[in-house]
């Protein structure tokens, strides 16, 4: 589907479920044995065929092929070097028998002429393709050229596939696409989509995929979610590992509408003009040891342009679940062992608060797994208010586990230089749910679950560069420290720059700032003031002052107090303070814990005994439950009019573990 901001979709949908889940955290181990990635496919060596034909092969010789019998089930064609072509026909194709295989000699091409749609069409079986060169074919939009109709069980090796219209390839159950150059296409270079959605056990190993989309669809058809190098939709279960995907207009590697359990590992991702990998309204995956760089640049800029900061990512995971319920190798989106460097951001983790099954948001006429694909008129109002319904209904981007990773970023080296505004960023959010009327999900629901509900955690990560982390909705964007603090209490175990960031102080004053004394003021009988000179650090103090000889206190005026709390959190609460005027009565110190609404929970209080040097005074409180802020206040009495006593260097800030 096409991200937008919010996002809005396309789709197809349904899924056979089958396979084995281990537990979670448990290693997966690949579906299909792979070789090692080779990279450079196109132009090498490894895509020339054999300089004989096999034994007992048809001998199909160069030129116009219209006339041979190329339909003969279990049998092997021998293509010589040449340029073959198949009639003058829109629908001129080869329609292969079931067990067919077709190898080309070295230098074999088989031409469309712009003229035909299909190189290979209809529904056998078992058919193997390898060593062709297949080119010039006019598939339309959404259509591919090789293997048409989506058949099952065929192997397509060590072919090229370039400088078509539409997909260069479509894929079936069990079909096993390895070491191809897929170059230069209209569309996509591969589409992976069968009407029924039956595709299961799909390899696609050790490709290149580069230069795909020259038709540039999304902006043919803005919001068509129909580019790039790969795209998958409503697959049950597919190795995609050790490919080069790289320089496609668009992204490189999309999984769209209910796939389900992938393996994306050890694949070279690069210079995209969008996501590196987009998993979209679709469940478990492992996306583990890819080196992915340099990507999103074009989609990034082209955001920043049109001043929207939705943060484009290396990854992309928009309403993606990890979902025990829905049978895989894993019961997690787990990400590790991933390289990401200078990509326009780092990975995103979405959910849209208004895309859900039977939503109008979500142009997917498609329901989610948990509830049928094709029941989607269950997740209606009033029945989707309460259980299961409210749960099964949405995709909820939960169970995600990232950890592992090495995430690079200097923002001099993206596209010429990026503003940090826009790049560099990680992405845990989702929107105000708006819509529609009878939406259960509206308000900050969403919100809420995909950062405090949902099991979605970054830890063990190794960070370098200026990255900044967009949390709960578009207007937070944070700093490190506030990302592994007790607030959001992400990347456990993570390095930055070398270091682990100290969580930020709920509150710090040092009076340094001119001579205002905000957000303190007298509450009665008392005076407060500005003071420079003398201070514990720097020039500037606050000066409290007895101002009647009875009690005296002084408040903040930030009701409802400082935000940022989090229940059950220890924190440290000091400051300095020192007698101003003699005789320094002594002085409590408040420090009140309050909910959201401003109610009181808790109150602590520290003593300030008189001190005529500066000392600090402190205390180190656990939040209560249900404590959101905290504020605090001065108590004293004093026998007469005068006394005074100054505070410097406040600072209230989680504990040390």
């Amino acid at each position: 589907m096409r991200r937008t901001w919010p996002v809005a979709l396309v789709a197809l949908a349904t899924v056979v479920m089958g396979g084995a889940t281990p537990a979670s955290g448990d290693a997966v181990d690949k579906a299909t044995e792979t070789t090692t990635a080779t990279a450079a496919v196109c132009g090498s060596s490894s895509l020339n065929g054999p300089t004989t034909p096999p034994a007992g092969a048809v001998v199909v010789p160069e030129g116009d092929n219209s006339g041979v019998n190329l339909r003969q089930a279990n049998t092997t064609y021998y293509f010589e070097t040449g340029t073959h072509t198949l009639g003058t026909g829109t629908y001129a194709q080869i329609v292969p028998g079931n067990g067919a295989t077709f190898i080309g000699a070295p230098g074999a091409v088989l031409n469309g002429q712009r003229l035909n749609r299909y190189a290979f069409g209809e529904r056998a079986t078992g058919v193997t393709i390898r060593y062709l060169t297949i080119t010039g074919f006019v598939a339309p939009h959404d259509e591919g050229v090789v293997n048409h109709d989506s058949g099952d069980g065929w192997v397509v090796e060590h072919n090229t596939i370039r400088d078509n219209a539409g997909a260069g390839l479509m894929a079936g159950a069990t079909n096993k696409i390895r070491g191809n150059c897929l170059k230069n296409n209209g569309q996509y270079g591969l589409n992976a989509y069968k009407s029924g959605n039956t595709i299961t056990g799909l390899v696609v190993a050790d490709n290149e995929f580069t230069g795909n989309n020259t038709e540039d669809w999304e902006h043919q058809i803005p919001g068509c979610g129909c580019t790039g190098g790969m795209k998958f939709w409503a697959v049950n279960g597919a190795d995609v590992t050790g490919n080069w995907v790289h320089g496609n207009h668009g992204p490189g590697v999309w999984a769209d509408t209910n796939n389900n359990d992938f393996l994306i590992e050890d694949n070279l991702i690069e210079d995209n003009d969008s996501l590196g990998i987009f998993y979209e309204i679709s469940y478990n995956a492992v996306i583990r040891n890819n080196t992915i760089r340099r990507n999103a640049w074009a989609s990034g800029a082209e955001r920043a342009a049109k001043g929207d900061p939705f943060p484009e990512a290396a990854i992309y995971l928009s309403e993606a679940d990890g979902e025990p319920r829905v049978k895989a190798r894993t019961s997690k989106i787990e990400i590790t062992g991933n390289v990401l460097e200078n990509n326009w951001g780092g990975i995103t983790a979405w959910a849209n608060a208004d895309r859900f099954c039977n939503s109008p948001a979500s142009t997917t006429g498609d329901c989610t797994l948990i509830v049928g694909p094709t029941n989607t008129s269950r997740c209606s109002a009033p029945a989707i208010a309460g259980e299961p319904l409210y749960t099964d209904c949405r995709w909820w981007t939960k169970n995600v586990d990232i950890h592992h990773n090495t995430f690079a970023f200097n923002p001099s080296a993206v596209n010429g230089g990026c503003s940090t505004q826009y790049c560099g960023h990680m992405a845990l959010l989702s929107n105000w749910g708006t819509y529609p009327d009878w939406s259960p999900y509206k308000g900050a629901v969403i919100q809420q679950s995909i950062v405090h509900g949902s099991h979605n955690s970054w830890h063990d990560n190794t960070y370098t560069g200026p990255w900044q982390f967009r949390v709960a909705d578009m207007g937070t964007r944070i700093v490190p420290g506030l990302w592994v603090g007790p607030q959001y209490g992400q990347d456990a175990g993570s390095t930055f720059d070398g270091g682990t960031p100290a969580p930020p102080a709920i509150a710090e004053q040092d009076f340094e700032s001119g001579t205002t004394t905000s957000p303190y003021a007298a509450w009665y009988g008392a005076g407060v003031a500005h003071q420079t000179g003398g201070a514990h650090g720097g020039t500037g103090s606050l000066q409290m002052t007895s101002t009647q000889g009875s009690g005296s206190a002084v408040s903040l005026d930030n009701f409802p107090g400082y935000s940022g709390v989090v229940a059950g959190t220890s924190y440290q609460v000091s400051l300095w303070y020192r007698e101003a005027v003699a005789t320094m009565p002594a002085v409590t110190w408040n420090v009140r814990w309050r909910d959201e609404s401003g109610t009181v929970l808790r109150t602590d209080a520290i003593s300030l005994a008189r001190k005529t040097a500066w000392t600090e005074a402190a205390g180190t409180f656990t939040a209560p439950t249900g404590a959101t802020r905290v504020d605090w206040t001065f108590v004293w009495n004093a026998s007469a009019a005068g006394p005074a006593f100054q505070i410097d260097d406040v600072a209230i800030r989680p504990a040390k573990a």
